[in-house]
């Protein structure tokens, strides 16, 4: 279930990174929560040979006295929103965490950024890390995304990805939630992949047609039998086919959705750096905000 009394904003204060500020205000005003913007200050990029720069209490009161009017000024064209802000010092995700424990909060909103080469293989970001890890809700915003995009009054439209599996299980529960609250145009999409297509398959024209047929047929009932009945009404179901985060993203695309629900699958957060996930595939196209949604074992 998503009822947050606390939505969590991370960031980093740079321009990319403030995007998640308008949508993470938006959702904390749809679901009347306290906003509270995160910002922690990482020691080992201010600790050179390890010895400190400055002091590190007084490099937090000097960060925070910035960030507070910086704050203010974005969320002051956002309407009446409820929000305080907390600096950490320490390592980003472990802090994050930490944030996230001690408010209560039941959702988290930050904007990713993208590394290259070498350093994203081994290392991974901060967003992918708490993408493993975390056991609340995780909205991440690309930040290759333009403002217009980010800068949303509303969502009007969102989808839900299925893969009838226990991570899926708690998106659709919270992507339900998520559309009600939010009174936005629901879609509910399943992605055959192509490899089990191929084998379901055979060389017969007229006999492929009536298997692939029936096989959309069977997965659209299934999928709109999720839907509770006070959500069945403008609700669409989409059977799509191929590599589900390159489907998923067309679907939105040609559908002008506004935003992604999906499940991340629960491997080892070493198998998720070097594998990656279909959650994670589909924040590096960068071209919606998605809602990451990590079943508790």
């Amino acid at each position: 279930m998503l009822d947050p009394t606390t939505v969590v904003c991370a960031t980093d204060l740079t321009e990319a990174s403030n995007k998640a500020i308008y949508l993470a205000a938006f959702i904390a005003k749809s679901f009347e929560a306290k906003l509270v913007i995160a910002h922690v200050i990482d020691l080992p990029a201010v600790t050179p040979y390890g010895e400190t720069m400055v002091d590190p209490q007084e490099l937090k009161a000097r960060v925070e006295e910035g960030t507070k009017s910086q704050i203010a000024d974005i969320l002051a064209h956002l309407g009446d929103v409820k929000w305080e802000l907390n600096i950490a010092l320490g390592y980003p995700a472990k802090e994050i965490q930490r944030i996230i424990t001690d408010t209560k909060a039941g959702l988290l909103v930050a904007a990713t950024h993208s590394r290259s080469g070498l350093e994203r293989f081994l290392l991974g970001s901060v967003s992918r890390k708490l993408m493993f890890t975390l056991s609340v809700p995780f909205l991440i915003i690309p930040g290759a995304l333009s403002i217009e995009r980010t800068s949303l009054s509303r969502v009007d439209s969102m989808m839900i990805a299925c893969d009838f599996s226990e991570d899926s299980d708690l998106a659709l529960s919270i992507g339900f939630d998520l559309a009600r609250r939010l009174k936005a145009r629901l879609t509910l999409a399943t992605v055959i992949d192509q490899n089990q297509l191929d084998q379901i398959l055979v060389t017969d024209p007229q006999r492929d047609k009536s298997v692939a047929d029936r096989l959309v047929s069977d997965l659209s009932s299934k999928l709109m039998a999720f839907v509770p009945d006070d959500l069945k009404e403008g609700t669409t179901v989409a059977v799509l086919a191929g590599q589900p985060h390159e489907e998923l993203n067309k679907h939105a695309i040609l559908n002008h959705l506004d935003l992604i629900v999906m499940g991340v699958h629960g491997r080892g957060f070493i198998e998720n750096l070097i594998v990656g996930s279909t959650t994670d595939r589909l924040v590096r196209l960068g071209q919606f905000p998605v809602l990451a949604v990590r079943a508790h074992r």
